[in-house]
């Protein structure tokens, strides 16, 4: 099984993930299954859930695995967790393990919950001493009342997670694994979960935590990873990671929602014979063409323009969007500033946009030249993307706020 170097020393880790990659099997029905056996040639398709993951998670980090269903989430931490193996590479983990991946799962419907506890406990390595000694805690932190005598099958979704967290909470891991745990159960168990959680972290404890809230990711993990598709996208701070991801998604919803409505560009009225755009450019202060720039720089962009027929006025107009098509600026159309050389004949305009103190991200910029009655108008760009680059973490968001604090 192959092996990759790590990028954490070999002491203080507490999973050690070298070239991990992970196949299955997909068939059309049942049936097909079953026939493969005895087929010389396999017929299912091959779905490749992670591919080639090497990563160190050090121990006492908190660490949030981020990505889009489908994404392999949940097949790392099944095989970091032994549920499942890999197809390829290694996985070295240091300690004991509690995953909360199904809190229901493990469960004889026809036991009761006391019955259960012993159950699920003997499978996850607790022995039964160990389990009677635990007994009155999982009991109570599951609080679900005399439910607990009576057989699972008559317990609602969230009393059977209740019980499912209570029981894996008890063991005492080196290393927590956490899958949308607060994705089930109403509020009280939710902030039970929590400080459970809180109590872990406070005791040092490594955490593996999936949550689609961002929200609670930034304020409670200490480091990310993002997987795409099967892909370790980034792997870092969890600023970082948070403020890629959060990017990423900008622009998958923006991508929703162009393909579900008509391209904007439709709108405009292209007058070949009266105006011409040409040679659109952005660059920066050396005048090297770029669409990379970094945070508070100038960004300039030129076009050349066409006047073929006599034109009252001419005014430039831009428009800059974050990556999700919302918009952050839009200069005034009828601003009289703005007013560009309408004469016939060739020009070019250049624009410099100062100092723009926006976040790590990708941006659109769109633009159109407007007469003086705004009755016609020619885009010279139209979403043209560019992106902002920052050489240390700054937050989240779209612009940087300064601020200032003090204690009185």
């Amino acid at each position: 099984m192959p092996t990759s170097s790590s990028t954490q020393p070999d002491s203080g880790f507490a999973v050690r993930i070298g070239g991990l990659t992970k196949s299955y099997k997909l068939f059309p029905s049942p049936r097909e299954r079953a026939l493969d056996v005895f087929r010389r040639k396999s017929q299912a398709k091959l779905f490749t859930a992670l591919k080639d993951i090497t990563a160190d998670f050090p121990e006492g980090e908190v660490i949030a695995i981020l990505g889009k269903n489908g994404s392999g989430k949940s097949t790392l931490l099944k095989i970091i967790a032994g549920v499942t193996t890999p197809t390829s590479g290694t996985v070295d983990v240091r300690g004991r393990v509690s995953a909360m991946l199904e809190l229901t799962s493990g469960f004889d419907v026809e036991l009761t919950g006391v019955e259960n506890i012993y159950l699920r406990g003997l499978a996850m390595g607790m022995s039964r001493e160990e389990i009677g000694a635990k007994r009155g805690g999982i009991i109570d932190f599951a609080d679900i009342g005399e439910h607990i005598n009576q057989p699972v099958r008559t317990y609602s979704s969230g009393m059977r997670a209740r019980l499912g967290f209570a029981v894996s909470a008890s063991v005492d891991p080196d290393i927590l694994i956490i899958d949308e745990v607060l994705a089930v159960g109403d509020d009280v168990f939710k902030l039970k979960c929590i400080e459970k959680m809180e109590d872990f972290r406070s005791q040092g404890k490594t955490i593996l935590f999936v949550s689609h809230s961002l929200f609670t990711v930034k304020a409670f993990c200490t480091m990310g990873m993002w997987l795409n598709e099967g892909k370790m996208m980034t792997y870092g701070h969890i600023g970082d990671t948070a403020l890629a991801y959060e990017d990423f998604l900008r622009q998958e919803r923006a991508r929703a929602k162009e393909a579900e409505m008509a391209e904007d560009s439709a709108k405009f009225r292209d007058k070949q014979d009266v105006l011409e755009v040409r040679d659109f450019r952005m660059f920066d202060e050396t005048g090297k063409s770029t669409t990379s720039f970094g945070y508070g720089d100038d960004v300039f962009f030129e076009f050349r323009y066409i006047v073929k027929r006599a034109t009252e006025q001419l005014t430039f107009c831009y428009t800059l969007r974050d990556s999700e098509r919302r918009e952050i600026f839009m200069a005034d159309k009828q601003n009289e500033a703005n007013v560009i050389n309408s004469e016939v004949g060739e020009h070019t305009l250049k624009v410099r946009l100062k100092d723009l103190n926006l976040l790590a991200g990708e941006y659109l910029l769109s633009g159109e030249l407007w007469n003086n009655d705004a009755a016609f108008y020619v885009g010279y760009s139209n979403k043209r993307p560019f992106r902002i680059e920052q050489s240390e973490y700054l937050g989240t968001g779209i612009a940087l706020i300064d601020y200032e604090f003090w204690n009185e």
